[in-house]
């Protein structure tokens, strides 16, 4: 059977799977609905995003689409961008090297020298760089997290998919709330929101976040200190101004000044025997076997700070909108690491890195007759520069004693440019026809240089990589088509293909170490229904993935890279539900099967040299586990004289992943879950609320990243959180 007809009957396969749990979804709504309203249970509240440039119901957008109001990430106690992986299928957050990585469908997690997988937008601005996104974490209004290339509606290109973080807006009325909140690890969090108008044309909206953990979740068991401590200190302020009758600015101000050891790896294997026979003294070294737990010697924290200055313009005419997004980041990192994590000074590293980001993005939209359309135009300049100094003062084969190595990026130029339609066409009264096509062009310049010297005398002694200068551009163009066909007011059906573009780029750590762009092509079929008198929501989606020179993160000697995977095939199905039976309860779940494997990928395992070049063709991707799933269920009681009582409970179940692609149970993480439980008091006169609350309560440990380090012959990673206790006092006015 050719590849063609295999992919075809794939497809076909999947949409049939779709169409026919629609199909049962249909009947059942026939044989156990009614009319809207006549249910003894509450309605589901209609849910408006803006994923498509525009505002619609989330059941009306044609792509697998999540969305979570602030209502419900407060009654989750969702307030770390991390924890979102457990409200929504088939995504995981990891850290590696000093970042927070996001896997959606199993594809991303890429380190600081590729362009993210997954594009994070907080307001509409695209964030270069992970750490920008502690600036979402405060005074939401919704989340809404896209599955799937992104490019037709979005400035910056996606492959993976896009996390859209919307802030609530100012509004005309005085107010405000402010919260505090305790919780085990001696964990403090203060936040003040105010809102206030400033005239009849001017609105106002000022957050402060403060968060602050001084007992690190990661123990050590030797003399050095505790790991993944935090302390946060974030600021947003948002001025809307209405100029003229639909001209609206929207002018906002955010920063972040964040410190710590949150960023930190420790081993997770013992040394095997060609790392004790390179560097032999690893054998004293303490490792603990137990998790959260480290003997890490050395200095391990950051020191980031975080601004941002960003200036929307819109018009809205009766139908047309016309909309400007103006916005300049500057990213300092000064970070300090415990690479070998043990009792024994043998890596310690210091990274300087320092970015400044540009981006202009327009964008004009409308309907014509029965054709709603939006095309916008990006561009983006991006100056990062990089410098990492490693010392080995007990040496590291093949390094002497009192050796250091410096990787140093003195320059890494970004120009991003791209133009975009997409268009939607309404044919019938039920049926829909949908067109997006992009042009994308990434111009790269990059010098970097890396040398070895002594500690002792600070002379260099070897240039290991002499001063490089790498001049590239990568350009694609990229589509989606499709159809989605109502099939009632209140069940459609939709399917689509899509291509997806990511540029390549450079490696700093080795000379002529490039590589090349990721193309994916995208099939995906599903449905979105409104069942029970609209007191179930039920959506599912299925798709298939084929990708060449897929792009995969591995670390050879103690850096990070990127490599080019030759070919790798995803396919899944999701569903996700909500469910308002009666009205005090309401339930909510999802679930996936993710089958991601690679086709053809000739690697070698550098804890294991001996075996060669090994084709892992038939493993599964890394960070993609073959099932999971959350189950969520709240009971609110009516409005009382004494208040409102809110008890919630949440679990969310992960299935066995490998954290690289050989798929050594050694580098994987068993199957887990995690539960989480919430208890909340609202004042009669919704003034106050108390919510006392548990994560992981059951205090599950877990890994959420994994790599090699070859010269010690064993693996580092990092932790999930551990279970926390604690109580929050919001006050409203």
């Amino acid at each position: 059977m050719t590849p063609s007809h295999r992919r075809h009957r794939m497809v076909t396969g999947l949409a049939v799977l779709i169409g026919s749990t629609a199909l049962s979804g249909v009947a059942m709504a026939q044989v156990a609905g009614g009319p809207p309203g006549s249910s003894d249970g509450g309605q589901l509240e209609e849910l408006v995003v803006t994923a498509q440039r525009r505002s619609e119901s989330v059941q009306d957008v044609p792509a697998a689409i999540t969305a979570l109001t602030g209502a419900t990430l407060a009654n989750r106690g969702i307030d770390d961008v991390s924890t979102l992986q457990f409200a929504v299928p088939n995504v995981t957050f990891g850290r590696s090297l000093g970042t927070t990585q996001i896997a959606i469908r199993g594809v991303g997690r890429s380190t600081t020298t590729g362009a993210p997988s997954v594009a994070v937008n907080i307001d509409g601005v695209y964030q270069p760089r992970s750490p920008s996104m502690v600036l979402a974490q405060s005074d939401l209004d919704r989340v809404e997290l896209l599955r799937g290339p992104q490019g037709t509606l979005y400035g910056r290109n996606a492959n993976a998919g896009a996390i859209n973080f919307v802030s609530v807006a100012p509004k005309a009325q005085l107010g405000g709330q402010v919260l505090a909140s305790y919780a085990t690890y001696d964990e403090h969090h203060l936040q003040a929101v105010l809102n206030s108008p400033v005239g009849d044309r001017v609105r106002a909206r000022l957050v402060i976040d403060r968060n602050r953990r001084s007992n690190g979740f990661v123990k050590n068991i030797a003399r050095g200190p505790d790991l993944d401590t935090l302390s946060t200190t974030a600021a947003r302020l948002r001025v809307s101004l209405d100029l003229a009758p639909g001209l609206t600015n929207d002018l906002a101000f955010s920063a972040i000044r964040a410190s710590g050891a949150a960023d930190y790896y420790v081993p997770s294997t013992a040394p095997n025997a060609t790392g004790l026979a390179l560097n032999p003294f690893i054998a004293a070294a303490i490792i603990p076997t137990k998790k959260l737990r480290t003997s890490a010697l050395g200095v391990t924290g950051s020191a980031r700070n975080i601004e941002q200055i960003s200036n929307t313009l819109a018009w809205q005419g009766e139908a047309l909108q016309v909309k400007s997004i103006t916005a300049f980041q500057r990213y300092d990192n000064q970070f300090d690491m415990d690479r070998d994590g043990v009792d024994l000074a043998i890596v310690e590293s210091h990274a300087d890195e320092h970015a400044t980001t540009f981006s202009q993005e327009f964008n004009l939209g409308g309907a014509t007759g029965p054709l709603d359309w939006v095309a916008g135009a990006y561009y983006a300049r991006d100056k990062l520069s990089i410098v990492t100094f490693y010392a080995f003062p007990l040496g590291f084969a093949p390094l002497p004693r009192n050796s250091f190595l410096v990787q140093d990026m003195p320059e890494n130029k970004t120009l991003s440019r791209a133009a975009f339609a997409d268009a939607t066409l309404k044919v019938t009264e039920r049926l829909k026809l949908i067109g997006g096509l992009r042009y994308s062009r990434d111009d790269i310049d990059v010098v970097h240089r890396n040398y070895i010297g002594s500690l002792v005398t600070g002379a260099t002694t070897l240039n290991t990589c002499p001063r490089q200068v790498d001049d590239l551009t990568y350009d694609g163009v990229t589509y989606r088509a499709g159809a989605q066909y109502e099939v009632s007011d209140t069940f459609n059906t939709f399917a689509t293909v899509a291509k997806g573009f990511k540029a390549g780029g450079v490696n700093n750590s080795g000379c002529n170490n490039a590589f090349a762009p990721e193309y994916i092509k995208s099939y995906e079929t599903g449905f979105k229904s409104e069942l029970l008198a609209r007191t179930l929501r039920l959506n599912a989606s299925a798709f298939l993935y084929d990708y060449t020179d897929f792009q995969l993160t591995q670390v050879v000697g103690i850096a990070g890279r990127i490599t080019n995977a030759a070919a790798a095939r995803l396919k899944g199905l999701e569903v996700e539900a909500n469910w308002a039976p009666v009205e005090h309860w309401s339930f909510n779940a999802n679930a996936s099967i993710l089958d991601a494997k690679f086709l053809d990928f000739v690697s070698v395992d550098s804890l294991a040299p001996a075996l060669g070049s090994q084709n892992v063709r038939g493993n599964r991707l890394p960070n993609a586990p073959k099932y999971s799933g959350a189950l969520g269920a709240q009971y609110m009681t009516g409005p009382q004289d004494w208040g409102q009582l809110t008890i919630r409970g949440d679990v969310a179940y992960r299935s066995k992943l490998y954290f690289r692609e050989f798929n050594d149970p050694a580098e994987s993480q068993s199957a887990f879950a995690v539960v989480d439980a919430n208890v909340i008091w609202d004042a009669p006169d919704d003034t106050y609320s108390v919510r006392v609350f548990a994560t992981n309560l059951f205090n599950k440990g877990y890994w959420t990243s994994m790599l090699a380090v070859d010269g010690f012959g064993s693996r580092d990673g990092s932790f999930g959180s551990p279970r926390q206790v604690g109580a929050e006092l919001k006050a409203r006015f």
